[in-house]
């Protein structure tokens, strides 16, 4: 019997790429994303009062993206573009080992 999930709560459209270093025809290394998926997930980051009252660093705020559990293997060396910002993925979910939903734990990336 498979779960029921609501749709509507993946509203946000997500693309998942890895990033990979090239040369150009001049031999100079260049940077290049390889697209993996693009979905559309639920979002959800942490807010400010739970970092303070877990009395946490506000640089260890992540961002939870929730997608369907996708038929293309997803690791921690890909990034997330949302939003116009890119993440770095630091934690894989399959959510009560389903294969139904998968829960990324992110990291925005400042640099």
């Amino acid at each position: 019997m498979s779960k029921v999930i609501n749709p509507g709560k993946y509203n946000k459209k997500i693309t998942i790429f890895k990033g990979k270093i090239t040369k150009d025809t001049d031999g100079f290394k260049t940077k290049q994303e390889q697209e993996i998926l693009t979905t559309y997930a639920k979002v959800k980051t942490t807010k400010g009062m739970t970092l303070i009252i877990n009395d946490s660093d506000f640089e260890k705020a992540y961002t939870n993206f929730t997608i369907r559990f996708p038929l293309t293997t997803i690791t921690r060396d890909m990034f997330i573009r949302y939003n116009e910002k890119i993440y770095t993925i630091e934690y894989l979910n399959n959510i009560n080992e389903e294969n139904v939903e998968l829960e990324i734990q992110a990291k925005e990336v400042t640099k």
